[in-house]
């Protein structure tokens, strides 16, 4: 018999897995990115073209990375898992 402490253990193991797969997945995506910007960079002729690619990059690195890694379901999975700590303390 599966008992609810069980349940919640895997409902917050599974939590935790998403959110990290989540966040893995938007590190990919910005690292596939950054390499698109450098392959542009390379092939950039001028200074200005150069100095332009940079300013993209960074924008992108300031307006993606955070929104994008979704360190409020981390977040939760952490105190999904401090949550259970603390039954499992007065438990006992």
């Amino acid at each position: 018999m599966t008992t609810l402490a069980k349940i919640e253990a895997q409902y917050n193991d599974q939590n935790a897995l998403d959110a990290l797969i989540t966040a893995r997945k938007a590190l990919k995506s910005v690292m596939c990115e950054l390499d698109r910007y450098i392959n542009r960079l390379e092939e950039a002729s001028s200074p200005e073209d150069k100095a332009d690619l940079m300013n993209w990059a960074l924008n992108h690195l300031a307006c993606s990375i955070m929104p994008n890694l979704r360190l409020e379901l981390i977040a939760k999975a952490q105190a999904q898992y401090t949550r259970a700590s603390q039954i499992e303390r007065s438990a006992a």
